[in-house]
């Protein structure tokens, strides 16, 4: 017998495809508040619970389906492993059905960006592509869909890597790592350990040129990608390659696609886009496809995105910059683009993260940040006092920031923090940034709070 544990997006995903595959299953929830009356009248099969699980459940429970968003450190979690109890997740139950290539991406930032590069790139491609895991769909929800597809793309977080152990890809890749989630893990080696096993059974291991692989299966092949002269490295790697003066993206010695050509300049972009070909290696992808695709990605909402120009100011939203080295990234990119007139919007959870690297960032390409939020005083611990103004809300940053602003300035959001002590989660806090900009600066909001 299943237990499905956590009925948010996911569990209810799980629940769906249980009664699709005619198995049974109880439903628990930790909130005891939570209304479950539409589950139960979507599922009448399902005994649901809230608050604690009924002793009378725990003889029957043979497998647990947990949610992301519970850690298997829960003392009733771990009480039930002692008591030989499976735990999975939904991409263990994904991975024991699929049947088809899937191609994974995991890592601390652009793995949402490189994951929609990878589909567009093999749907533009020919190929019927299933999308899902942590960004779109829930993955289940690709199994019980009536489209046939024959390649998945799935982006997985630290969380659902750490109940998945049957996957096999045909493509995988850890982009990055940066402190993130602290606050769940024990230290930084656990939360990379948790990202590393996503390559634990790949026929191709894409990764970044400077990342040391530990505790690793041997894949079929690995490759590399960087921001290096490919063609002069005697090792495989997607790089950069100069002809006539002009860069391309490409693979050792062959020239993909022109820098030039892309839509989104900056050297992340670049890094994104040669994960995304390497990604793509297994499959029959043509440069003029790449191509096609990277010169048409304009990028995802809320990811660095240009919300409005005036006065000669830009204001960029990236909302999406949850942890210290996305928000780094961020800074480093705006200062390439104004020299280094970079105003930092940043502030709300810290989940525990050392932001000493920001401190860095800020001393080095910022002239101010201004600091919101319930871990501001704590930000500020590691950022340069001379450079550094407190607000209360968002709505106030952006306020203060319009008034010290002068053109040629990138007002750059990007909180390097978790949303939930003012938001539900980045993207109303995204859409909230986007509508005051809009109110506070001028022109129309684009899209009610």
């Amino acid at each position: 017998m299943y237990l499905v544990a956590g009925l948010g997006v996911t569990g209810q995903s799980v629940l769906k495809y249980f009664t699709s595959q005619g198995e049974a299953c109880y439903a628990f929830d930790t909130r005891e508040q939570l209304d479950t009356s539409e589950l139960q009248a979507q599922f009448p099969e399902v005994q649901f619970k809230t608050g604690q699980i009924p002793p009378s459940w725990c003889d029957k429970i043979d497998t647990i389906v947990l949610s992301p968003g519970i850690a298997k450190s829960e003392p009733w979690v771990k009480a039930c492993i002692q008591a030989g109890k499976e735990v999975i997740g939904d991409i263990e139950l994904f991975a024991r059905a699929a049947g088809q290539p899937i191609v994974a991406i995991t890592g601390s930032n652009g793995k949402s960006t490189v994951t929609t590069l990878v589909a567009e790139a093999l749907s533009e491609a020919g190929y019927q592509v299933g999308v899902g895991g942590n960004i779109g769909c829930p993955a289940l929800d690709l199994l019980t869909d009536d489209t046939e597809f024959n390649v998945y793309v799935l982006e997985l977080s630290s969380f659902q890597l750490e109940t998945t152990y049957s996957l096999r890809t045909i493509s995988s890749t850890v982009l990055n790592i940066s402190e993130d989630h602290m606050d769940r893990y024990v230290g930084l080696e656990d939360y990379i350990q948790a990202k590393m096993t996503v390559l634990n059974d790949t026929e191709l291991a894409v990764l970044p040129q400077e990342f040391e692989i530990l505790h690793m299966a041997k894949p079929d092949e690995e490759v590399r990608f960087g921001l290096m002269e490919a063609e002069r490295l005697p090792e495989k790697r997607y790089g950069l390659i100069t002809r006539n003066g002009q860069a391309w993206l490409g693979w050792e010695d062959h020239p993909s696609v022109p820098v030039s050509a892309m839509a989104q300049q900056g050297m992340h972009h670049q890094l994104n886009a040669l994960a995304m070909m390497a990604l793509c290696r297994p499959f029959q992808v043509s440069d003029a496809v790449f191509e096609k695709v990277l010169s048409h990605f304009q990028g995802l909402p809320h990811r660095t995105q240009l919300v409005l120009e005036a006065d000669g100011v830009q204001w960029i939203n990236d909302s999406k910059g949850t942890n210290v080295g996305a928000t780094v990234t961020a800074i480093e990119s705006a200062a390439e683009a104004s020299k280094g007139r970079v105003i930092l919007l940043a502030g709300g959870v810290g989940k525990d993260a050392d932001f000493s690297e920001l401190g860095d960032a800020v001393e080095q390409y910022c002239r101010q940040a201004v600091l919101f939020g319930r871990d501001r005083q704590l930000i500020a611990q590691s950022l340069p006092p001379a450079k550094t103004v407190f607000v209360e809300t968002l709505e106030e940053a952006i306020q203060l920031a319009k008034s010290v602003a002068k053109a040629g300035d990138i007002v750059l959001f990007s909180p390097a923090c978790a949303s939930f002590d003012q938001f539900k989660n980045y993207v109303e806090r995204g859409l909230a940034f986007e509508n005051w900009v809009h109110e506070t600066v001028g022109g129309l909001p684009k899209v009610a709070p």
